[in-house]
């Protein structure tokens, strides 16, 4: 028997489950009872033709019926895509037409449509693809009892709707080797082990962070208890994850940068809270502002939370999810660099002069977060990108990854032994370096703007821009556009969100800050109403997007 089934044949004989929260306080399940009826599910939905690498699509809400759909897929033999619902800068008919596409590009997928998007079965059904709705799913009783799948490693267990935040979306293929491989991984990074307790997560299960960290590690562990809470939910009122920790006593969750940033703010303005209890707190899935990570830290440790606990990380879905982690009970650590070095390619630490008193450092400064050693059974190195020459340590490149938890894409036609070879590397795209083993990641490579010769970051820009008083945090979006029939090419755009009605004025604001922090000055300045920033549906800008929308 694979992993992904064998392990939650055994968390079914625990005590332990997963609580549904809800504003109405939720619902507590346990393994055994989520595993029995999985069971029953999976029944009905191989007389549907579920079969070994079979894709079965879930959109819906997080829910109880939701992860017994799930379970049943992989009971089943099938692999498993939970759809991204709308974010909330897509239209309905844009958001249709690309899940349509998405379905098409999955071959010959079952697709289960729950609360609340029963009204777009007739929309999403036709061609290829069979729509069912995910209650009638849930309440069946199949006349066949279920039959245990003959699963290989290779066989697809995810079929992973990757971000697009700079580009199309892509189809990661995940085995059941690569799933094993990464949670064992994660397991040993996170010393799981010796902090079994209660994980937490908010975050949507299409995102990699979310459906693997958040639901598989702890029902393959079992002997955890699980919480799982509505994006939507969370979205609607964003002070309810800290509030569910202490009153929960929660040992780990996970959330990305921008998360933190609101937590701290609600942390500040909100009652006490005792978050002593939190073993560990990832920080990943975008790119991690230290000034984000001071702020938090700051503002949590007034509520008992230990500065040790923060966990930076890095990760990809094309890696599984996990590609490094800081080291555990280390807490957050930071590499200040010259940031004119940096943007020439070198990332050289600053010189502190201490001689005028007050720890000055010597000219323009970037801070970037040490995110930790790669996991058991990955290796990170950083080459070229136009040569593959693998570059020393303080030498910014891309990020590659290689070992047991690469996986390829839905239409590779790689096998993913190929990728198990020893000269296999995958390419990220991302930005970095190495110090001292372990990675910092600048940047995304499809996303730099280069000005005069110069690489410019747009995290750089954004953290500039968020200084303008008026500026909605984490909904700023910096990019390259073409300026036809100007000198270079290429010029500097900076989207920011506010709720003011003076636009004028926050321009100027705007355009002040990155001039002042960066150099160069942006060529143009666009201030819009909430809401109209593109994210992906775990909250990430996308910048293609963005440049698509909003450059004229």
């Amino acid at each position: 028997m694979v992993y992904l089934l064998d392990r939650m044949k055994r968390a079914s004989t625990g005590p332990n489950g997963v609580t549904f929260l809800a504003p109405d306080g939720g619902e507590r399940v346990g393994w055994a009872v989520l595993h029995n009826d999985a069971r029953r599910v999976a029944a009905d939905l191989q007389q549907r033709g579920v079969r070994p690498g079979r894709p079965v699509v879930v959109l819906a809400a997080t829910s109880r019926a939701t992860v017994t759909a799930a379970m049943a897929a992989w009971l089943a033999g099938g692999s498993v895509t939970m759809a991204p619902t709308p974010a909330r800068t897509v239209g309905l008919a844009r958001y249709l037409a690309d899940t349509r596409d998405r379905l098409r590009a999955l071959g010959d997928p079952l697709v289960l449509v729950g609360a609340p998007w029963e009204q777009a079965i007739p929309m999403l059904s036709g061609g290829s693809t069979s729509v069912a709705p995910l209650a009638d799913v849930i309440a069946a009783q199949p006349g066949t009892p279920w039959r245990p799948p003959a699963l290989t490693v290779d066989d697809p267990a995810i079929l992973q709707l990757t971000s697009g935040t700079t580009g199309a979306p892509k189809i990661a293929r995940i085995s059941h080797g690569n799933v094993a491989a990464n949670i064992e991984g994660i397991r040993v990074a996170t010393g799981h082990e010796t902090v079994h307790g209660r994980m937490l997560s908010w975050l949507p299960l299409s995102h990699d962070m979310g459906l693997i960290g958040g639901l598989i590690l702890p029902m393959v562990c079992g002997r955890c208890d699980t919480l799982l809470s509505s994006p939507a939910d969370y979205l609607a009122r964003p002070a309810s994850w800290m509030q569910q920790i202490s009153q929960h006593r929660v040992t780990n969750t996970v959330g990305p940068s921008s998360a933190y940033a609101v937590a701290a703010r609600l942390l500040r303005a909100g009652p006490r809270l005792d978050l002593s209890c939190l073993s560990y707190a990832v920080c990943g899935g975008e790119p991690i502002d230290p000034a984000i990570v001071d702020d938090f830290l700051a503002a949590a440790g007034e509520h008992g939370f230990h500065a040790g606990a923060f966990m930076p990380a890095y990760g990809l879905a094309e890696a599984t999810v996990a590609v490094t982690f800081s080291a555990l009970g280390r807490g957050p650590r930071y590499d200040t660099v010259d940031a004119d070095v940096l943007a020439a390619g070198t990332a050289r630490p600053v010189r502190t002069d201490s001689s005028e008193g007050d720890g000055a450092v010597i000219g323009r400064t970037r801070r970037l977060v040490l995110l930790g050693e790669p996991i058991n059974g990955l290796s990170v190195r950083v080459v070229d990108p136009d040569t593959e020459t693998v570059l020393p340590e303080r030498t910014v490149g891309e990020v590659q990854v290689r070992g047991t938890s690469v996986a390829c894409y839905h239409d590779d036609p790689r096998a993913p032994a190929d990728l198990r070879a020893p000269d296999v590397w995958l390419a990220t795209g991302d930005l970095g370096y190495l110090v001292d083993g372990e990675l910092v990641v600048c940047g995304r490579h499809k996303d730099l703007i280069i000005l005069g010769g110069r690489n410019i970051y747009p995290e750089e820009v954004e953290r500039a821009a968020a200084r303008a008083p008026g500026v909605r945090l984490g909904n700023i979006v910096a990019f390259r556009h073409d300026r036809r029939g100007h000198p270079g090419g290429e010029g500097l755009a900076v989207v920011v969100e506010t709720r003011r009605d003076d636009h004028a004025s926050l321009e100027r604001a705007v355009a002040d800050e990155v001039r002042t922090t960066l150099g160069v000055a942006p060529h143009q300045v666009i201030v819009v109403g909430p809401g109209s920033v593109p994210k992906t549906p775990s909250g990430k800008v996308q910048r293609a997007e963005a440049r698509r929308r909003f450059a004229r």
